[in-house]
């Protein structure tokens, strides 16, 4: 079983450690499912908080990493699959991020067998007092994962939705729903056709109804019948707050695709072949 890659692009480095830094913030320890073209990343609530909404991110090898290397412990197995701490990750590549003193040339990540498994963080760094390069390196834990429990760490799936829309304005939702989710535990998205998004805070005092218009619908990925313009779903506001205060991404659009009384989805593209998922399911009120 070996893995091996490494980034060059500072760009590409600062996405990928603000990816890290999200799913950090959203729960203690997060899944890495290596494949031979891509690299995935799972918070999911079964193992985080209660109020930490199921995440989870997609990225193709070929876009971060020039050179990538992945060897199974099998040739008949496809992945390697390994447990770990989001946040022991996302301190080990904080060196990565934007306004660090040091300028980072590169940095690899290898699979290695110390005294246990981890995956190490190994960064290429050139402080301003020294043209000297110096390897930063820290050694995350990671737990293995046999294949016989794969089933249990399978990739989500992208849930149909019956309105799909852009919002232009992830900033101002961001701001919006951290207030609201203090008037009501629940958060209703209403969506329609046309391109208008409400969002509604109810409680005993009185019912918040937030409006975006003119946004631009996507084709639905789900059919109930003929004449459906709009679809609405309540969802915990706790979790939904938890999961758009946490992004450290600069994207601005954000896509959301709302499944009639099941959940809403929300969808970051941080670029063609690099995709950032949360769903948030229903709850009844």
């Amino acid at each position: 079983m070996k893995f091996r890659a490494k980034m060059q692009d500072v760009l590409y480095m600062r996405e990928f450690q603000a990816i890290i830094a999200t799913l950090a913030k959203l729960a203690k320890d997060c899944v890495m499912i290596l494949a031979q073209e891509r690299m995935h990343f799972i918070v999911n609530e079964d193992h985080s908080s209660t109020s930490s909404p199921l995440v989870w991110v997609t990225i193709a090898s070929k876009d971060y990493f020039p050179e990538y290397k992945m060897s199974p412990a099998r040739p008949e197995q496809e992945l390697i699959v390994l447990a770990m701490s989001a946040s022991h990750l996302s301190r080990a590549l904080a060196v990565l991020r934007s306004g660090t003193t040091s300028t980072v040339h590169s940095c690899k990540l290898k699979l290695k067998m110390i005294q246990f498994p981890c995956i190490s963080v190994i960064a290429s760094v050139v402080s301003p007092s020294s043209s000297e390069s110096r390897e930063v390196v820290h050694d995350v834990p990671a737990t293995i994962i046999p294949a016989s429990d794969w089933a249990a760490y399978v990739l989500p799936k992208v849930p149909s939705a019956e309105i799909v829309l852009g919002l232009p304005s992830l900033r101002l939702m961001r701001s919006l729903i951290d207030k609201l989710k203090n008037i009501s535990p629940s958060l209703v998205f209403h969506g329609s056709s046309g391109g208008e998004l409400n969002l509604v805070s109810e409680s005993d005092m009185a019912t918040i109804t937030t409006r975006f218009s003119r946004l631009l619908p996507y084709p639905a990925t789900k059919q109930v019948g003929v004449g459906v313009g709009e679809a609405s779903c309540s969802v915990d506001s706790r979790k939904a707050s938890a999961f758009f205060g946490a992004l450290q991404l600069p994207n601005e659009e954000i896509i959301i695709g709302i499944d009639r009384e099941h959940c809403i989805y929300l969808q970051l593209d941080i670029r063609n072949n690099v995709v950032l998922h949360s769903v948030l399911p229903a709850v009844c009120v």
